[in-house]
């Protein structure tokens, strides 16, 4: 925690606190022992805050508003974003120019701003022109300006997660047209807030522009497959859809999502272009997560909220080993670079077809994709990653297709004298009887395919 010259906690004015950001910023500063100050529209929002916030009420583009929220504070969040309403370019640089002149009187060492990606592109979308200018207009001021860019921040709430959500989930089929297949560099919405509460620890005051990049450089197309295997459902098949424009789509999203078409528009538009991160980091001036960037899984996991899994009902195990000359290195890394374009290293076409079959079922079917490092909370095809430890090297899969219980694959590779041991384990746990007929059913199949895994995996190994 920083402290001012005094040793007192950092002063922190966090304006835009009830939106996306805001609302998860404010009490992670308190966590982190700083004193918290908001400025809100309507009094009455108040009550949302926790009793040691400060609140002030009053405009953002209210220079006396403004001035009077700023006394005393010594770093001030601006997370104001007006897309809601048609004029919100010029509300959003007026509140803008507004705090630059206010911020320099009141004497504040540091603005903190989150703004998007600019491309490099002509013609960018009003939504990301609006963007720049505000991180513009605060870096004109005489008080250094942060301003960390991201594209779209992955969390429950933002318009545009909430957008892409409701893609992955309404239909089977997403309209394609050609500006869905521009990429962007995702972020998870704790990554963003992890930077912000690490800017009141400055020991000095930064300015400048930094980038803010998810892990991942993905279209838009790629996130909704994305998003709607995370959640468990098929596949969603794309449909050319050349004159699908973004009016259109916003006007779709309207009637059927919690986002409003004058919202949408806007955030559709800025898909014209690829938003990739081609500046300085924000790691540059900032610490980066602890244990790294969230992986776009788990970020979009952490927005969805799933059910908790059900336990419970009989347990089958089945464990294999094969002993072999290659080293633990090289197994270890073929277990981990399993799935995807490396495939299973088993039976040619054998999950291929059982995806095919959980697909007709209802299920997510059989998805030929991972990440290029996968973590915890990670997909790999029709798995997700429950355990990795690189350390004692084990993976511990997670089977997400169809099936009347829970199965596990677990994977572990050590030494055993000079030879490198590989042991792979399944566990079922069967939910009643059904489960149990189903295990008895498959077994004969199973016990093929995964021996044959195991001699693949070694081979592979083997042969690097």
């Amino acid at each position: 925690m920083t402290t001012d010259e005094d040793g007192q906690p950092t002063r922190c004015l966090v304006m835009g606190a009830t939106g996306h950001l805001g609302s998860r910023l404010v009490p992670e500063l308190l966590r982190h022992g700083h004193q918290v100050a908001v400025l809100v529209r309507d009094s009455a929002q108040a009550a949302q805050f926790a009793t040691r916030v400060m609140v002030h009420a009053g405009d953002a583009t209210d220079p006396h508003a403004v001035r009077e929220a700023l006394a005393g504070n010594d770093i001030v969040y601006f997370l104001v974003h007006s897309l809601d309403r048609p004029d919100f370019a010029g509300v959003d640089a007026e509140a803008a120019a507004v705090l630059a002149g206010a911020a320099a009187d009141a004497a504040v060492r540091q603005i903190v701003y989150v703004g998007g990606p600019r491309p490099g592109s002509p013609g960018v979308s009003a939504h990301l022109a609006s963007r720049a200018e505000v991180g513009d207009v605060l870096a004109a001021g005489r008080v250094p300006a942060l301003v960390l860019q991201a594209s779209m921040i992955i969390g429950a709430g933002s318009a545009s997660f909430e957008l892409l959500r409701s893609s992955a989930r309404l239909t089977p089929w997403v309209p394609v047209p050609s500006w869905m297949r521009n990429t962007s560099r995702p972020v998870a919405v704790a990554d963003v807030v992890h930077f912000l509460v690490a800017a009141a620890d400055l020991p000095e005051p930064v300015g400048g522009v930094f980038d803010v990049p998810g892990p991942e450089r993905l279209s838009y197309l790629e996130l909704v497959q994305r998003c709607a295997r995370v959640l468990r459902l098929p596949v969603r098949l794309p449909v050319p859809a050349p004159f699908w424009s973004h009016k259109l789509a916003a006007q779709v999203a309207g009637l059927v999502t919690p986002v409003r078409a004058a919202v949408a528009e806007p955030l559709f538009a800025s898909l014209e272009h690829d938003l990739a991160a081609d500046g300085p980091l924000a790691t540059d001036v900032l610490p980066a997560p602890p244990g790294g960037m969230t992986s776009v899984d788990n970020a979009i996991r952490a927005a969805t909220e799933p059910e908790a899994e059900k336990d419970g009902g009989e347990v089958f195990t089945e464990e294999r080993t094969v002993l072999t000359e290659a080293s633990p290195e090289d197994v270890w890394r073929t277990v981990n670079t399993l799935g995807g374009k490396d495939g299973w290293h088993t039976i040619p076409l054998v999950w291929t077809v059982r995806g095919a079959i959980d697909h007709l079922l209802g299920g997510i079917g059989l998805y030929r994709g991972r990440a290029p490092e996968v973590g915890e909370g990670d997909v790999v095809d029709f798995w997700t990653v429950v355990h990795r430890d690189d350390e004692a090297r084990q993976l511990v899969l997670r089977a997400d297709m169809k099936m009347p219980g829970r199965t596990l694959l677990d994977m572990r590779v050590d030494r055993e004298g000079d030879r490198t041991r590989y042991r792979q384990k399944i566990t079922f746990t069967a939910d009643g009887l059904l489960g149990q007929l189903y295990w008895v059913a498959q077994k004969p199949l199973h016990d093929v395919v995964f021996a044959a895994m195991a001699r693949g995996i070694v081979r592979k190994a083997s042969a690097a």
